[in-house]
C-alpha cells in the first residue's frame, strides 16, 4: 500500500527545506513508492505519470480560481512542477551516465563528475540531500562512495550557491584549487573560476571555515559568519575577510529576497527583479507581457525565482553575465 500523499503545504515546506526531520522522512518515504526500479529506464511516459500524480494531489487541495480574461497563474503550479523535477532527478542517485542539453554527467568507477553545459543555473542534488545551484560552466566531482565516507568531500570549480544538509558527524569539504571550504550545514556562495585572480566565499547562513593549502597542510584559516566574505588571492596566496554590506538594490543573484505579487503582470515582476538584483531581463515574446501571476517568493535567490517562473509559464531562460532572456509562448490578450 502506498504511503499517504503529503499535503500541498507539506510539499511546499519540503521543497524550501522548512520541514522537520520527521516530515522530511515521510515525504521521502512517499515518493520512494513512486520511483521505478533502478534497473529500468526512466521514460518520458513515466515522468508524465509522476508529474500528473503530484499535480493532481495539489490541485485537489486548492480552491478553484475564478476565471479572468487574462490568465492568472497560481503559485501552486510551481510546487507540483518542482516536486516532479525532484522525482525526475532520481536517476542521479543511481549514478547513471547521462549527457543532455542541461548537464553533462560522467561516472567513472570511483567518481561522479558534473558540468553545467547550459546557459542557465542548474540545480543539482547530492546523495546527502545537499543542493548546489551551478552557474553556467561550473563543475564538481565527488567519490561515488560519498554516502559511506566519514567526511563529505567534493572538488569544485566555477561559481555556485550551496545549501548543505546539516550533519555534525560528517563535515562537508569543498576543494577549489588551493582553497578549502569546510561546513557542517549552511548556505553560501563560492566563486572560484580557474581564470580569475581571486576566489570568493560568501556566507548566507551558518558558519564556514575557509583555508588555503600548500598541498599537504592548511596554512591559514578564516571563520566566516552570515554576511561575511573571504577573498583568496591566487597571486599572493593570501586570504582576507570582508563584511558584506547590506544593499537595498543590486543585491547578488545568490542572495535570498522576499517578494509578493498579487495578480501582477509578468512585465512588472521582471521590472522588480531587475531593480532588486541589478540584472537585465528580456521577454523574448511580447505575448509574455500579458501573463498575470499570483506568486510569493519567500527568501529565494534569483535562480530559484527564475525556475519558479519557468514552471509557472512553461518558459525557459538563458543567462550570460547579468543579461537574462526568458522565452516562451506567453498568454492570450
Amino acid at each position: 500500500m502506498n504511503k499517504k500523499t503529503p499535503s500541498s503545504d507539506l510539499l511546499k515546506r519540503y521543497l524550501s527545506a522548512d520541514c522537520t526531520d520527521a516530515e522530511r522522512k515521510n515525504v521521502d518515504a512517499w515518493y520512494k513508492t513512486l520511483q521505478l526500479d533502478s534497473d529500468e529506464t526512466f521514460s518520458e511516459n513515466d515522468q508524465q505519470i509522476l508529474f500528473s500524480r503530484i499535480e493532481s494531489q495539489i490541485a485537489e487541495e486548492q480552491p478553484v480560481l475564478n476565471k479572468t480574461k487574462t490568465p492568472v497563474i497560481n503559485w501552486w503550479m510551481y510546487a507540483g512542477g518542482i516536486a516532479a523535477m525532484l522525482l525526475l532527478s532520481l536517476g542521479l542517485y543511481h549514478y547513471r551516465s547521462v549527457t543532455d542539453s542541461q548537464q553533462q554527467i560522467s561516472v567513472a568507477e570511483s567518481s561522479v563528475s558534473i558540468t553545467n553545459t547550459q546557459k542557465k543555473t542548474l540545480r543539482y542534488e547530492l546523495p546527502d540531500k545537499s543542493i548546489i545551484w551551478l552557474q553556467p560552466g561550473a563543475g564538481l566531482k565527488y567519490a561515488n562512495t560519498f554516502d559511506s565516507d566519514k567526511e563529505r568531500e567534493i572538488s569544485f570549480s566555477g561559481e555556485a550557491f550551496f545549501d548543505i544538509a546539516r550533519n555534525p558527524d560528517r563535515p562537508f569539504i569543498i576543494h577549489s584549487g588551493p582553497m578549502k571550504t569546510v561546513v557542517l550545514g549552511t548556505s553560501f556562495n563560492i566563486r572560484a573560476n580557474a581564470k580569475d585572480i581571486t576566489y570568493q566565499v560568501s556566507v548566507v547562513t551558518g558558519t564556514v571555515s575557509v583555508s588555503k593549502s600548500d598541498g599537504t597542510t592548511d596554512t591559514g584559516t578564516l571563520m566566516l559568519h552570515p554576511a561575511q566574505q573571504a577573498t583568496f588571492s591566487t597571486a599572493t596566496n593570501h586570504l582576507t575577510l570582508h563584511t558584506i554590506a547590506p544593499k537595498k538594490t543590486d543585491i547578488e543573484t545568490w542572495q535570498p529576497i522576499s517578494l509578493r505579487f498579487d495578480d501582477t503582470s509578468l512585465s512588472e515582476i521582471v521590472s522588480q527583479l531587475q531593480k532588486s538584483f541589478g540584472v537585465k531581463i528580456e521577454l523574448a515574446n511580447p505575448k509574455m507581457n500579458n501573463c498575470v501571476l499570483k506568486v510569493d517568493f519567500n527568501q529565494q535567490n534569483l535562480p530559484e525565482i527564475l525556475e519558479m517562473l519557468n514552471t509557472l509559464l512553461g518558459s525557459n531562460y538563458e543567462i550570460e553575465g547579468k543579461n537574462i532572456v526568458i522565452t516562451g509562448d506567453g498568454c492570450s490578450d
